[in-house]
């Protein structure tokens, strides 16, 4: 039974989704009817897929899949409670060591997804008498658990360690005794592929000692640095970065995340005051066994990595060609700068339409009237459906004048300021 007040309020965005439905420009939620890795099925057609997060491949490797389908056997299709009652696995702990090493930090905690890990961590280690310095493009679950601690939340400018800066100079003075001082980041930012500036970030510790860093290393982990161990040893700061937190659903192919550190007596508390830990069901066993699986394929195979950095810079050489602008980030998530939200979805329904599966990020997933198509290769990836893509994007380039000259016709011009550099 609708209740009108609620009805009234939920109206005018279900009358603009109906509308953008109907111009056949909504691209989201499309169901797949099969997943071949580097390819999907839609409607029986099969896509070129270059918008997913799996940059190694594994989630279709079939070493992988035995662990995880082992795993199932052995402890069933899911936990049957949090890992705080009866749902606490001998696998999560392994995978807890496992992680934590890898990361280089002695303890981890794993949560049943990264969101969470973000939303809980975050919520039960601020309380509101502390200062939270926050990139303005850190992703939502970031602001979540900002927002749960009901901390003083102080956002700085995207990447502009100046202004971060400037940031904890005027909130130092106000500080309430006994406070804490925590900056949050990502290391590469989700939709602009964007590399955070963490060494600069690392020196601000000089002038403030007890300023705690947070990392979202979700994109990096697996990616970054020597053996895919993240964009802290991808910088050399491990040592000062004081919370790595990561996500099974990029690199390592599953569900699920965790956040890593050095103090004893904090991990204690994070394991018993992490609200999403404690009441949430623990992850399905297939889950980690999938990630420590991949863990031990990084390890074993580095040539995965070496074949995604190479394919990413044929992808990014071939965008460049087109004359398509493509951010400041030099990682494995190369957005196309459109601009305009409505020109960002009928680029995707052209895509589509042509068959690659890649999907526009529009506001608040990026600035307003920054929208770009948010792409990725993996390195599963043949060569011949590179060559595929940037077939289909060089005619798209010519329909919907999305090269750089034209951006910067349309009025887009700063978008050149944050070309990328080569890889």
């Amino acid at each position: 039974m609708s209740h009108p007040v609620l009805t009234d309020r939920c109206r005018p965005f279900a009358q603009y989704l109906n509308l953008v439905k109907a111009l056949g420009l909504y691209p989201y939620f499309r169901p797949l009817s099969r997943s071949f890795g580097p390819e999907v099925e839609i409607n029986g057609r099969r896509l070129v897929m270059i918008g997913s997060n799996d940059y190694l491949g594994f989630s279709h490797d079939p070493r992988v899949q035995e662990a995880a389908a082992a795993a199932l056997r052995r402890w069933g299709t899911g936990p049957g409670g949090s890992r705080f009652l009866c749902g606490n696995l001998t696998l999560h702990e392994e995978l807890e060591a496992r992680l934590a090493a890898f990361v280089g930090k002695k303890h981890a905690l794993v949560h049943a997804t990264g969101f969470s890990t973000n939303l809980g961590a975050i919520a039960s280690l601020l309380t509101p008498k502390d200062l939270i310095f926050c990139d303005r493009e850190n992703h939502a679950s970031i602001f979540e658990g900002c927002h749960a601690s009901r901390g003083r939340l102080i956002p700085f400018l995207h990447n502009d360690v100046e202004d971060a800066a400037r940031k904890l100079a005027g909130a130092q003075a106000r500080r309430a005794p006994g406070s804490l001082m925590m900056l949050l980041t990502e290391g590469v930012f989700s939709m602009s592929g964007d590399l955070a500036p963490l060494p600069e970030l690392v020196r601000l510790k000089k002038d403030y000692p007890d300023l705690l860093l947070y990392l979202d290393d979700a994109h990096g982990l697996g990616v970054l640095g020597p053996g895919g161990r993240g964009t802290a040893m991808h910088f050399g700061v491990t040592d000062r970065v004081d919370f790595i937190m990561g996500t099974f659903s990029k690199a390592l192919a599953s569900v699920g995340g965790f956040i890593a550190g050095d103090d004893d007596e904090t991990f204690m508390y994070l394991k018993h005051h992490s609200k999403t830990l404690i009441f949430s069901a623990g992850l399905p066993a297939s889950c980690a066994a999938a990630v420590l699986a991949c863990l031990d394929l990084i390890e074993e195979e580095p040539e995965r990595i070496a074949r995604l950095w190479a394919l990413t810079r044929r992808a990014h050489a071939g965008y460049q060609e087109i004359g398509l602008v493509t951010g400041a980030g030099r990682t494995p998530v190369i957005p196309i700068v459109i601009g305009e939200e409505e020109k960002a979805a009928r680029v995707a329904a052209d895509l589509f339409d042509h068959g690659v599966f890649a999907l526009p990020a529009v506001f608040p997933a990026v600035p307003r009237g920054r929208a770009v198509i948010r792409t990725a290769f993996m390195s599963t990836h043949e060569e011949r459906q590179v060559d595929f893509v940037l077939e289909v994007l060089a005619g798209i380039a010519d329909r919907h004048r999305i090269r750089a000259a034209d951006l910067a016709e349309q009025g887009n011009g700063p978008v050149m300021a944050r070309q990328q550099a080569p890889l």
